[in-house]
């Protein structure tokens, strides 16, 4: 008896010895990590605590909705909390996933999560491991990279290709569900002979702040952009005739109605073109550009409506 007591210590001091092992393996690793299984928490490490502000105690035994789930994405967490399991069951690996989380002190941050089913040798589920690594930086960067890639350096507005893009997307939304669309196309006048005159640096003043001015008359909804040296873009959605008319006749007005610094009165030009029956993005900026050249020929600081709508 003594001698099965004895083995019994024996192997329980060996558990012991290899769970501690097992724990100070696992302290060591530098990825975030928990350990998961019928949405309660079993494990976590270090980093993971460090992460999220919260400590091992107040993290292992809880379950669904946990502490780091921030209101916001508390309903996209409860969708992955079963669909994550049955993707790592149904394929057999990994599964990797972004969503919110929240730290203790209430400040989110985005997480790259990527869960597999931990099992003992004879195929027991030991549970879901889930790594955690706060992407927000590299997603930061990444909307960054993309704002520059979509934006005009100096004025801020979308640039050439955003325009192209959304024009295309706007005029197929347009055919789609028979609603009108315009399209304005702008030009400063005698820009050559700003720069000339007054330099370059004023001249990059002026289009920034006419970018400005037009911002404040641009509708919610439209796309503006500049799409050349001295040339802007505008385009209108769900508008008609008249309504496209006023829109770009306040716009040159707030062009020319007040000075600008150190130059004086600046006034643009302004081809428009509706959308009619047109089916075409192509066909709709050559028309705005036609009645903008008409604009030009009769003088300048005019809205010229294209002659073919």
């Amino acid at each position: 008896m003594r001698t099965q007591d004895a083995d019994a210590e024996c192997e329980l001091g060996r558990l012991r010895a290899q769970s501690s092992r097992d724990r100070a393996i696992l302290g060591a690793v530098s990825a975030a990590y928990a350990v998961m299984l019928g949405g309660r928490v079993i494990e976590v490490n270090d980093t993971l605590c460090r992460l999220l502000g919260f400590s091992a105690h107040e993290l292992v035994g809880a379950e669904a909705p946990w502490p780091f789930w921030p209101p916001e994405g508390g309903e996209i967490a409860r969708r992955l909390l079963e669909e994550v399991p049955a993707q790592v069951e149904n394929t057999g690996l990994p599964y990797t996933y972004e969503m919110p989380l929240m730290r203790k002190d209430g400040s989110r941050f985005i997480a790259e999560i990527t869960t597999a089913a931990a099992r003992e040798p004879e195929g027991r589920l030991i549970g879901y491991v889930s790594t955690v690594r706060d992407i927000t930086s590299h997603r930061d960067y990444e909307a960054e990279l993309q704002r520059l890639a979509d934006q005009d350096p100096l004025t801020g507005l979308s640039n050439r290709r955003v325009f192209e893009q959304r024009l295309e997307q706007e005029i197929a939304d347009a055919v789609r569900h028979d609603r009108q669309l315009a399209v304005a196309i702008l030009d400063l006048d005698h820009f050559k002979d700003i720069n000339d005159r007054f330099g370059h640096p004023a001249g990059d003043r002026a289009l920034k702040e006419i970018a400005d001015r037009l911002r404040v008359v641009q509708r919610q909804g439209d796309v503006l952009a500049r799409i050349g040296g001295e040339e802007f873009a505008w385009i209108l959605t769900d508008v008609h005739s008249h309504g496209a008319w006023a829109a770009v006749e306040r716009a040159r007005q707030a062009i020319s109605e007040s000075p600008f610094e150190d130059i004086g009165v600046l006034t643009i030009s302004v081809g428009v073109s509706l959308r009619g029956d047109l089916r075409r993005a192509s066909q709709l900026y050559e028309n705005a550009d036609q009645a903008l050249y008409h604009a030009k020929r009769e003088g300048r600081n005019r809205s010229v409506l294209a002659r073919s709508v």
